[in-house]
């Protein structure tokens, strides 16, 4: 573990606080079934994004609240003003949103897989599943992937959580389901009955930042520079060690 110098987070403390009060925002979390992102530990919110934030948090002098949606109603919210932040963002994944944002700096990558169960084939193009079902988190965007699903390709079925795809996996309802590989290895760690599931194909590698409602200029810049030092301390990868996760290098 890097070696933390604490007069330089003293001194990020006050750089960051300086002309700035602090303030309450609000986080968008998807509901409790998106670990280890996000998940309830009894009543509390816990994983990834609560350990972010809290660190967050100290190192800004701001609050910051989350608010469990489901992945659309999340997306009509952020619209509409009511969400501050939305973690864990690709901005190729919010580009035809009414309110794209403005995006922190990238923290850390996301890959998005199809996985299939024991007897599943790898493939090497999209075209290998055609004629197949394949289930999707509702909102959830696969940039070009997409254009691979409709009528005479890739049928799709839409629903609320990455848990009730694998579900639905276990239960042979769904040839195949498109989830992120972190949340794909938590699961499959936690549930002996998706230890034979595998992923088949990779559909995106992609960075990630803070997803900000554009009046909050301020805000991003603070956030950029929280976690600019938190990547340099090794903080970001500690806390996905944490649950599991050797992150991807930049």
């Amino acid at each position: 573990m890097p070696r933390v110098n604490h007069c330089v987070v003293l001194i990020l403390c006050i750089v960051l606080s300086a002309g700035a009060q602090a303030a309450r925002y609000s986080v968008l979390v998807y509901h409790g079934a998106n670990p280890p992102y996000n998940y309830l530990d009894g009543r509390e919110q816990a994983g990834i994004f609560k350990d972010m934030f809290t660190r967050l948090g100290e190192l800004t002098g701001h609050e910051f609240e989350f608010v469990p949606l489901s992945v659309a109603r999340g997306h009509k919210s952020f619209e509409s003003g009511e969400i501050d932040i939305e973690p864990g963002v690709n901005p190729s994944w919010r580009k035809s949103s009414r309110v794209p944002g403005i995006y922190s700096i990238d923290y850390a990558f996301s890959r998005e897989v199809v996985l299939g169960r024991s007897e599943a084939r790898a493939y090497k193009q999209p075209e290998s599943f055609y004629g197949k079902v394949m289930g999707r988190v509702r909102g959830y965007r696969y940039g070009p992937f997409e254009r691979h699903f409709g009528a005479g390709k890739i049928a799709v079925y839409d629903n609320i959580s990455e848990r009730e795809l694998l579900v639905q996996l276990a239960h042979t309802r769904l040839d195949y389901i498109m989830i992120g590989d972190v949340t794909a290895a938590y699961y499959i760690a936690s549930i002996p009955a998706y230890r034979g599931f595998k992923e088949v194909y990779e559909i995106s590698k992609l960075p990630v930042a803070m997803r900000i409602q554009p009046k909050h200029a301020e805000l991003k810049q603070e956030l950029d520079q929280a976690l600019k030092f938190m990547m340099e301390q090794g903080e970001i990868s500690q806390i996905y060690r944490k649950y599991g996760i050797n992150m991807l290098p930049f």
